[in-house]
């Protein structure tokens, strides 16, 4: 142990500042207690090895980080990169990723078509956000939902579609949007005016999971 906290104290991670060592006995005469040198003070037992680390570590981190985020700078291509994008890419889309996006968009909306079903009728009613927002829909959009679901599922049944003249719609219209939209905001406000994070919540302790869902045992992280 001694041996690999000499060469932590050499390396680059921790200055010459920080210099720490465990002795078997410490000097007021407890064993195991940490004998510790903190930029020339020495604590015996004051303050733990890890506790003067991390002053350290956090010291240097908060001399050295950027004041612009990573994610937040400017990130220049570079020439090759600048060549893929000008020359490559636009090639790349117009024969492959376009059509085969379209394709993948048209496929999807004859399948829903097929069973009379709306692309927001998909969502997963057990995640959280989704069932806050089905709480929120309007009487008449909630009606609507469960209409075309019950609909789909007896056309799926007996292996069938809807007949051809009741597609003519667009299934890909976001009904659900501002709901989901209200529904993260209202969560949102709950944990702040509880002063709580997700970090703080324990799985597999009570039905829910913490994440604002109201029907208990919905999830399969809180049992």
């Amino acid at each position: 142990l001694k041996l690999w906290l000499a060469q932590l104290c050499s390396s680059r991670w921790l200055p010459q500042s920080l210099t720490a060592a465990i002795l078997a006995k410490g000097p007021s005469g407890s064993v195991g207690r940490p004998f510790i040198i903190y930029q020339g003070t020495s604590f015996a037992g004051s303050m733990s090895f890890y506790r003067a680390l991390s002053k350290q570590l956090i010291k240097n981190y908060v001399n050295q980080r950027a004041v612009v985020p990573w994610y937040q700078q400017e990130q220049k291509l570079s020439i090759f990169e600048e060549w893929v994008k000008d020359t490559v890419y636009p090639v790349w889309f117009k024969y492959v990723k376009g059509p085969y996006e379209r394709y993948q968009y048209e496929h999807n909306v004859a399948d829903l078509r097929m069973y009379g079903l709306m692309f927001d009728d998909q969502h997963n009613t057990n995640e959280p956000v989704i069932e806050r927002a089905v709480e929120l829909l309007p009487h008449d959009l909630a009606v609507s939902r469960y209409r075309r679901m019950m609909r789909a599922f007896e056309i799926n049944t007996k292996k069938c579609h809807l007949p051809v003249e009741e597609q003519n719609y667009d299934p890909m219209i976001p009904y659900m949007a501002p709901f989901i939209e209200e529904a993260k905001f209202q969560m949102q406000e709950e944990q702040e005016l509880l002063n709580f994070h997700p970090w703080d919540r324990r799985l597999y302790s009570g039905p829910t999971t913490g994440f604002g869902e109201t029907t208990p045992h919905s999830t399969f992280t809180a049992w």
